[in-house]
């Protein structure tokens, strides 16, 4: 199965995200800080993915993306901005 880190604060965004990745096959990690994202990320291993919000708790989507770099880590992140995320819900009302 493979695994998904959801880095993110809403707890009903990551609940969503969750059912959607779950129900494909994939095995989401949540978490909401940097440093959470930072340990888990140590532990993924090839072909997982990153989902992160632009902003989390102390960190963003791009602050992560660099730390990957500096630390030799090349995982995919697909950050979600806010607007995104009202488009999303807009449309499922």
């Amino acid at each position: 199965m493979k695994r998904i880190i959801i880095v993110d604060a809403s707890d009903s965004d990551t609940r969503l995200m969750s059912g959607l990745l779950v129900k494909s096959g994939y095995e989401p990690i949540v978490v909401e800080t940097m440093e959470a994202a930072k340990e888990e990320v140590a532990k993924l291993p090839p072909g997982a993915v990153i989902v992160a919000a632009m902003k989390f708790v102390r960190g963003t989507a791009q602050e992560l993306i660099n730390w990957q770099k500096t630390e030799g880590y090349g995982f995919p992140v697909a950050a979600i901005t806010l607007i995104q995320k009202e488009i999303i819900l807009q449309t499922h009302i």
